[in-house]
């Protein structure tokens, strides 16, 4: 009787563990999505790409509190990889039907979905640095 117990105690201890393990993987996820919209068509994407890759990707892709996604407006068959990637973030379709200026990076709330703020990739590095740590600051307090 007494092992029977000690059974039940240990499953209710390791059903403990498991929950507070969970709910702490749940609480590491990205705090923030980061969605840049693009095209190969694009005056804008093409003027600062290189240094968007260069200088921004890394400080935003390194965050672990972030998850960057691309909607690449090039053709039919960039939208619909886009949309594939949209849907592994759990950022509804309709994101792409509301927001379709390309050369922009929109930063959502990853809990909601909600867009925090955006902004040009045509701004100077240390504007995009500031919007990017306020959409973190911001995902944060909610």
């Amino acid at each position: 009787m007494l092992s029977q117990f000690k059974k039940l105690g240990l499953a209710i201890f390791n059903c403990a563990i498991i929950g507070a393990f969970s709910a702490q993987a749940q609480n590491d996820g990205p705090k923030v999505i980061a969605v840049l919209t693009k095209a190969s068509w694009c005056p804008v994407c093409q003027a600062n790409g290189p240094r968007f890759k260069k200088d921004i990707m890394p400080m935003v892709m390194s965050n672990k509190d972030v998850k960057m996604v691309a909607i690449d407006r090039t053709n039919a068959k960039t939208i619909e990889a886009s949309k594939e990637m949209l849907g592994k973030v759990g950022v509804p379709l309709s994101f792409m039907d509301t927001h379709e200026a390309t050369g922009m990076l929109y930063f959502l709330n990853a809990a909601n979905k909600k867009v925090i703020t955006s902004v040009s990739v045509a701004n100077p590095n240390m504007q995009i640095e500031m919007v990017f740590k306020k959409a973190l600051q911001l995902a944060s307090e909610d």
